[in-house]
């Protein structure tokens, strides 16, 4: 009895022993697993090739295929077969795959050589447009757009994209009921060749029905509202249309909030039209400006401004403003009266007195007058005709003079510039054109120009740009000191000559500047960021005002510094350090700027 009983603790202890000695091997031959890895040869194209590893099925089972090698085999006739059916969609139709697996200890390589041979291409290729947009432009469009071409490989990636643009674009254009009638591939695979048939029909073309407005805050009359939008009732339904007429909206400035909907869903099928909802909060009655700022050339300055919004039903509006420094003072008035196009076309009765002191006149004027602005593109053009009131003193002459000017006009403003990450870029031209006849409302004839360039040009958009300003003018009077200061050419300040205090420069007599009858300035500069919103800029400027046209009465000033800047959200914040470089007067000047941007 107590030999059974010992031999049976041997035996139940021998079952542990071996149980825990396959533990501990099995253990140790899973620390041990061999790793898979996957090649494949003869695709150079990593998209292609993403798509094949990411698909096949050995590469998805890889831990099976590691733990039941006895299935490789079969995993690696089956990935065969799929990377074959995956190089289809780009045009292969016919590669030829050899198939390779090597083990290394216990990395385990399986090696896919694929030869693609020559890609499937394109033989013949039919396009039917039916319905009543068969030879409209924009089946023309689409026909000259589509990504399949006869004689191109034939890839799923142009085919899908070819169905989605014959039935999207007579969608946007307002064919509503277009749909892709056929799409079939027919590929011989005896010639290689393919044959792809795509058929649309396009249904008919709808138009806008009834537009459904509704108005919050305040009610514009509608016939102002169809100039901002530019739809009308039978008008196409287009995508393009309403895009553009929701852009509009936005951009008019009346609004706070305003969007137009089609109801494409409860489109009439019968009379062919789609009703449409314009909803539009107006912006609020009053808006109020207010600015700060500081400058060397004229102390700290302030503005203030209030613009009346809902004058009347039509967008009439109504401005005031003020800036104020110890340098020049300016309060304006304007009335608007929007044109045919309120965003780019308006007229305006406009009102101005001015105030200013620098260390070669002093000013008061007042001018009044009618203008029109009419915007194109990156162009802006303003006529107007203003009478101009003014009283003035200067260093050359201190007594008192009265001037009157009756002045047309014409202004032209070219903004080609668009921000290129940290700067803009581009060129921005202004062309002022003026003109007197002397008469009970003017005292002198003349013809005055003054232009002002300025290009930016970012050498690495987000790091540094170089700059380049320019300003030219001319006035055709005899004596300069016969005209107001305001009509006259001076150098000097942060915007006309680097180096100088503000329109302290020109021709002079006994040493008292008068102005001149031509101004030739010009700068160049490289900037450079610094660390977020800092920059600082290296720059050489020179010019001056004269009273002849070859500036043989004055000596052409030169200056050079360093700047720098930070943007804040009241402006620019600028400080020029500049070296003047003429040998007669070698100076040190140091200007400070916020609001005003180079």
């Amino acid at each position: 009895m107590l030999r059974k009983t010992i031999l049976r603790i041997f035996f139940i202890f021998s079952l542990f022993s071996l149980s825990f000695l396959y533990a501990a091997d099995d253990n140790k031959s899973d620390s041990k697993a061999p790793t898979l890895d996957i090649v494949i040869n003869g695709i150079n194209d990593n998209k292609i090739k993403s798509s094949i590893l990411d698909n096949i099925s050995l590469s998805r089972f890889k831990a099976f295929a590691v733990s039941h090698p006895n299935q490789m085999q079969l995993l690696l006739k089956k990935s065969d077969d799929e990377i074959k059916t995956l190089l289809e969609p780009y045009g292969y139709y016919k590669p030829v795959i050899t198939t390779d697996f090597s083990v290394k200890d216990k990395l385990w390589i399986a090696t896919f050589n694929v030869k693609l041979n020559e890609p499937l291409h394109i033989d013949a290729l039919t396009v039917n447009i039916n319905g009543s947009g068969q030879h409209s432009k924009i089946a023309t469009k689409t026909l000259n757009d589509l990504p399949l071409k006869q004689g191109d490989i034939l890839t799923q990636t142009a085919y899908e994209k070819s169905k989605a643009l014959l039935t999207d674009s007579f969608f946007n254009a307002g064919y509503l009921d277009s749909e892709l009638t056929e799409h079939e591939i027919r590929i011989n695979m005896l010639k290689y060749t393919a044959e792809v048939i795509l058929s649309v029909n396009t249904g008919d073309l709808y138009t806008i029905g009834a537009i459904n407005i509704k108005q919050q805050r305040y009610d514009y009359a509608e016939r102002f509202i169809d100039d901002i939008t530019k739809v009308s009732i039978g008008d196409v339904m287009s995508q393009k249309k309403i895009t553009k007429a929701n852009k509009r909206l936005q951009d008019s400035g009346y609004f706070s909030n305003a969007q137009l909907v089609p109801k494409i869903s409860k489109r009439d099928k019968v009379n062919k039209t789609v009703p449409v909802d314009l909803n539009l909060t107006a912006g609020h009655a009053r808006t109020y400006t207010f600015g700060v700022g500081y400058g060397t050339f004229t102390g700290p300055r302030v503005s203030f401004g209030t613009l009346f919004r809902h004058v009347t039903d039509t967008g009439q509006q109504f401005s005031f403003n003020v800036s104020a420094s110890p340098a020049n003072s300016t309060f304006s008035t304007s009335y608007v009266f929007p044109g045919k196009d309120p965003l780019h076309d308006n007229w305006s009765l406009i009102a101005e007195q001015s105030y200013i002191e620098t260390d070669t006149y002093n000013e008061r004027q007042t001018n009044f007058g009618i203008a029109r602005t009419h915007k194109y593109g990156n162009w802006q053009t303003t006529v107007s005709l203003q009478q101009y009131l003014t009283n003035y003193d200067t260093v050359a002459n201190p007594n008192n003079t009265n001037g009157k000017y009756l002045v047309p006009a014409l202004t032209l403003l070219y903004d080609g510039s668009w921000q290129n990450g940290f700067w803009r870029q581009g060129l921005v031209w202004n062309e002022l054109l003026q003109a007197s006849i002397k008469s009970p409302l003017s005292d002198q004839d003349f013809i005055r120009n003054n232009m002002s360039i300025y290009y930016s040009l970012p050498i690495n958009p987000e790091w540094n740009r170089l700059l380049f300003g320019a300003n030219w003018g001319f006035i055709t009077v005899d004596d300069i000191q016969n005209v107001a200061p305001n009509f006259r050419f001076y150098a000097g300040g942060v915007s006309n000559l680097l180096g100088y205090p503000f329109l302290s420069q020109g021709p002079s007599i006994n040493g008292n500047v008068t102005g001149g009858r031509y101004l030739a300035t010009g700068l160049a500069g490289i900037e450079q960021r610094i660390y977020g919103n800092f920059s600082s800029m290296l720059y050489y400027n020179l010019g001056n005002a004269a009273n002849k046209p070859n500036f043989s009465d004055v000596e052409i000033l030169r200056a050079a510094g360093i700047g720098l800047s930070y943007k804040t959200p009241l402006g620019p914040f600028m400080v020029f350090f500049t070296r003047t470089l003429n040998h007669n007067d070698e100076h040190w000047r140091f200007d400070l700027s916020i609001g005003i941007s180079l």
